[in-house]
């Protein structure tokens, strides 16, 4: 696989099935692309997370506990939904989601989920989400995967560009001429249609 596309992840705990699925993400979209350097300054570290529950009514503290101990461990962004009166253990719609560009489109992307799995009368509710450790609200936020290959593969010198796909996560990055072309067409063969560059240099 692509090290630039982020993965479809799936966990089996008991009968509860944690599957990464696309999403609408909401919040403010970069006008135009930034630089390099900049975005690099805005990136958290990929090691380090923090869970921040949420109220759910119907939910109990061990079974908080659990969500709690389950999703730590997930590439940020991630979130994970629930069906608040069903078995947590058992009910295949408990969605988990990772590796998404913010925490808006893995809840978005875990509700969508757990309401196309849930047979019940009972909404889908967001139970937890996952974001870097001492987050706050950056103009731009990628995942786990695309802040890691930001460091390490999109380069110092010559024409380059990032794109990235907020409601799946997806992201490309290309290098040489035409590059911004080239990272928007790799990220849309990953099957994203909303693909956008969101950094860039000429130089």
């Amino acid at each position: 696989m692509d090290r630039h596309q982020t993965r479809w992840q799936s966990l089996w705990l008991g009968g509860m099935v944690l599957a990464g699925l696309s999403a609408v993400v909401s919040g403010a979209a970069l006008a135009d692309p930034i630089s390099g350097k900049d975005a690099m300054a805005m990136m958290f570290a990929p090691q380090g997370a923090e869970v921040e529950m949420q109220p759910v009514d119907g939910l109990t503290p061990e079974n908080a506990a659990l969500l709690g101990q389950v999703v730590k461990d997930y590439a940020y962004y991630a979130a994970v939904a629930i069906v608040p009166d069903a078995d947590l253990l058992k009910s295949e719609a408990t969605m988990l989601v990772a590796n998404h560009h913010s925490a808006e489109a893995a809840a978005a992307a875990a509700l969508e989920g757990c309401n196309k799995a849930n047979t019940t009368a009972t909404p889908c509710v967001v139970a937890a989400i996952v974001r870097p450790e001492k987050w706050e609200p950056r103009a731009l936020q990628l995942s786990v995967e695309g802040t890691v290959a930001l460091q390490n593969d999109y380069g110092k010198r010559g024409e380059r560009a990032m794109a990235t796909s907020p409601q799946t996560g997806y992201f490309e990055i290309a290098q040489g001429p035409g590059a911004q072309q080239k990272a928007l067409q790799g990220c849309a063969d990953k099957g994203a249609s909303d693909c956008q560059v969101v950094v860039a240099d000429a130089e």
